[in-house]
């Protein structure tokens, strides 16, 4: 059977509809062969060898159309070729050919294509816009219009468009969620979450609608409903990682067991993530448990042994456990890799500084914080390494600077004491933004600063406030939750010796500045367990594991002590779980805040304890105690070995090596 030249034609473009792409290619060929300068089959095959990704094919028959036939159509299909194989100042010219014959609005879609390739936005928003002139419902102009203002940071611009979109098609869960994340840009976290919940009512399929809206929920501090988005995402795909760490992320802090639990879900499709890994190795880390935190940063290292950070949390595991010089080591392998990294570089100098390097440690953080983007804690670092020098003055103007990133900053703003503001015959509130021991410390100094101001409020914790209020009579003192009263200044409770300009060479406290309750004294000297003719110790030997990591001691040491005879010992330790044996008796029951503390150390012949706020209150009633510290310790103790300038009924006893608790009980054991 024969056929006819437009038979032929007619196959070959069923072909080509039908993407029969090689069998509509050699009949188009076959009617070239009949017809070399057919325009139409030369455009067909043009078309059909770009629908192959064969744009220098196609290039080459469409010219060859483009020649024959000067029409609108042609040329912008040779354009079309041209900006296909990478060469967009071309498709541009042939494009303004092509307008010359006809002006229409795919055209101008089509050139500010080109000129996006071009990175030319001024062109790309120009012809965009002469698309919408000439056709205000081209829903992919208005669409890339906006993509186009957003490229450029134009926020307001690619809102206004997105809308446009809207009005033209309201049923696009697309262009919702385009919308979401202009106004997440914008930190319209209300915005955006409405305009994604849109995408969702239209589109429920989608999981990275509920990942995105899940993040948009945890921004807005919306913790619960930001699971639940999570959740749902995972429900679409049990595979996304991204969601389950950032569920982990949510309980991080708050339930770190509950982080840890879809870390681990995370870890079962990606066990190379070297971020997941990391997080992993955190997480164990603040769950106290150093051996698997170590584990998984040695994946980490193993697989790339130039990640710094692995180092660096490697460093931070080490000196949790007190080992100092492997701390010190993997530090220095971090800052080999990353010599510009501020927070190795004070890790290393904390690392030194328990080593007892305090030159070479002041040298470091010398350094960093003279860099203008080094963190605070370097300042508050260095200024304790001068204290603990008896350097006054160069310690405390680093040192007052805790407050400046702090919820007292956050709280007081203006109304913060500076060293250059007057305090006398003002209206005075003290904040105490410490920890109990500093402020049982430093509120010897509050009747001095009394008789130098108009009024004089403490606002303290509520576990403080009896035996404060017992103690220092005529001074104001109220709980944090109290709206204190009227005042001109407000300082930090550690700021009160500078602000009275008392170096360490004035301090002077021979004579008891706390008093207990004699009532509770009598009260606790009544009960079974302290009548007895035996020497009454008391004990306190841990403190918050993440606070005390040198300070804290093993309860087997503390054992030896507890076998001494002629002696009977009182934990003072709360929370402890160690239960009462021969002549040991914990003291949990009866303890709740200071005042019960201090009258059962009324009690005592003599307090055995740790750096902690037990050994500030024995001190300040003036019982006699044996203070245990590590070999560098808390800059308040400076390098003394046995006596303290705080207390005069306390004595020292100091590691003579770093993490040897032995040796001290052993020198204690024989004091007793």
């Amino acid at each position: 059977m024969k056929f006819n030249y437009q038979q032929i034609s007619d196959a070959a473009y069923n072909y080509h509809k039908q993407n029969m792409f090689d069998e509509a290619e050699k009949l188009y060929k076959d009617l070239l062969n009949i017809r070399p300068d057919d325009v139409n089959i030369l455009n067909l095959i043009g078309l059909l060898y770009l629908s192959k990704n064969n744009s220098s094919e196609a290039i080459s028959y469409l010219t060859r159309a483009y020649i024959l036939k000067k029409s609108s159509y042609v040329a912008s299909n040779l354009a079309k070729a041209y900006y296909y194989n990478s060469e967009p100042q071309k498709a541009i010219k042939i494009y303004e050919q092509a307008l010359s014959y006809e002006e229409n609005d795919d055209i101008y879609y089509s050139m500010a294509l080109a000129y996006k390739r071009l990175n030319d936005y001024d062109n790309v928003i120009l012809n965009y816009k002469k698309a919408i002139e000439l056709n205000p419902n081209n829903y992919s102009a208005l669409y890339n219009l906006s993509l186009a203002y957003k490229d450029i940071n134009d926020i307001e611009s690619a809102i206004f468009y997105a809308k446009k979109c809207i009005e033209i098609k309201n049923n696009d869960d697309d262009i919702f969620a385009l919308l979401s994340g202009y106004y997440e840009d914008k930190k319209d976290y209300e915005s955006s979450i409405d305009a994604l919940r849109r995408a969702i009512f239209i589109n429920n399929k989608k999981y990275l609608y509920f990942y995105n809206l899940g993040v948009l929920l945890s921004k807005k501090e919306c913790p619960n409903e930001a699971e639940a988005a999570y959740l749902r995402s995972i429900e679409l795909n049990n595979n996304h990682i991204e969601s389950y760490i950032n569920l982990a992320l949510l309980y991080k802090d708050r339930d770190n067991n509950k982080s840890l639990e879809y870390l681990l879900k995370a870890y079962e499709i990606n066990q190379t993530d070297e971020n997941l890994l990391l997080s992993l190795a955190q997480t164990y880390r603040l769950l106290y448990k150093n051996k698997e935190s170590i584990e998984f940063l040695t994946k980490i290292i193993k697989n790339n042994q130039n990640c710094a950070e692995a180092y660096s949390q490697m460093a931070i595991n080490y000196m949790d456990l007190c080992e100092y010089n492997k701390a010190l080591e993997n530090y220095n392998k971090a800052i080999s890799i990353n010599n510009t990294n501020l927070n190795y570089k004070h890790g290393k100098a904390v690392a030194l500084k328990y080593l007892g390097n305090i030159e070479q440690a002041k040298k470091i953080l010398d350094e960093i914080v003279k860099n203008p983007s080094s963190s605070m804690q370097s300042h508050i670092t260095l200024g304790m390494l001068y204290l603990s020098d008896k350097q006054f003055e160069k310690g405390m103007r680093y040192y007052t600077l805790r407050t400046k990133e702090s919820k007292f900053n956050s709280i007081f703003q203006d109304k913060k004491w500076t060293k250059d503001k007057n305090i006398e015959n003002k209206d005075i509130l003290v904040y105490s933004d410490c920890g109990f021991g500093d402020t049982l410390m430093y509120s010897r100094f509050l009747p001095i600063l009394n008789k130098q101001v108009k009024s004089l409020t403490l606002q303290t914790d509520k576990e403080l406030l009896s035996i404060l209020r017992e103690s220092l009579q005529g001074i104001n003192i109220i709980k944090k939750s109290i709206t204190p009263p009227q005042y001109d200044i407000v300082m930090s409770l550690m700021d009160i010796q500078y602000a009275l300009n008392m170096d360490f060479s004035q301090v002077k406290n021979t004579q008891p500045y706390l008093t207990a309750d004699i009532n509770l004294i009598k009260k606790y000297s009544s009960l079974d367990i302290f009548k007895t003719k035996n020497k009454k110790i008391g004990l306190c030997w841990q403190g918050n594991k993440r606070i005390f990591k040198n300070r804290s001691i093993n309860f087997e040491y503390i054992k030896k002590l507890v076998s001494k005879e002629n002696c009977t010992f009182y934990s003072f330790q709360l929370q402890s779980d160690i239960k009462n044996f021969n002549n040991f008796y914990n003291l949990n029951n009866y303890i709740s805040d200071f005042s019960d503390t201090a009258a059962l150390l009324m009690n005592m012949d003599l307090m055995i304890t740790i750096d902690s706020s037990v050994a500030h209150l024995a001190g300040a009633l003036g019982i006699q105690t044996y203070l245990l510290l590590p070999k560098t310790a808390e800059w308040r103790w400076f390098y003394d070995e046995e006596k303290t300038i705080w207390y005069d009924s306390v004595r020292i006893f100091r590691q003579k090596e770093s993490n040897n608790w032995e040796e001290v009980i052993e020198r204690v054991y024989r004091e007793i």
